[in-house]
């Protein structure tokens, strides 16, 4: 069952990865992302419809893609699974896609890469690693709730 847990893990992290990045780019050039964050990388307290939008989105893809990866090892398995290994399952697919963004989307594409059609200001925000480590270590308790809330909805 271990092997079978750590397939569907790596699978649908995957999938939810490139995914993540499609979704990306469309905030990027939608301009979604220039309501969600300042120059220094900061979130904007006020709220528009496009923050709304961009974060709806978020929360929904998110959502949708651990629903999706409890169901599929449920039918991999071909059995009712208990809430911890629900969650556990819901909680490494966050991880793959939270180390996916931190160390291919954040460092080698914002920090390293910086491509020009970004237009990325020169802050520390898009040009240290240190925020966006902080930012990882900030999301797990996330990706522990929104893991178990998915968990809890699958049992």
């Amino acid at each position: 069952m271990k092997e079978e847990i750590i397939y569907n893990i790596l699978i649908c992290g995957a999938f939810g990865s490139a995914v993540f990045t499609i979704l990306l780019f469309a905030i990027a050039f939608t301009g979604i992302a220039d309501a969600i964050r300042n120059e220094e990388g900061k979130f904007i307290k006020k709220l528009n419809y496009k923050s709304v939008a961009g974060f709806s989105l978020f929360i929904t893809f998110l959502f949708g893609l651990l629903l999706w990866g409890n169901a599929r090892l449920e039918n991999m398995l071909d059995a009712e699974l208990n809430l911890y290994v629900l969650w556990l399952n819901s909680f490494g697919i966050f991880m793959v896609i939270h180390l996916y963004d931190l160390l291919i989307i954040d460092y080698l594409i914002v920090i390293k890469w910086r491509p020009k059609f970004f237009n990325l200001p020169e802050t520390a925000y898009y040009t240290q690693f240190k925020p966006h480590v902080d930012g990882f270590i900030r999301g797990i308790p996330f990706g522990i709730l929104v893991s178990l809330i998915v968990a809890i909805i699958t049992t």
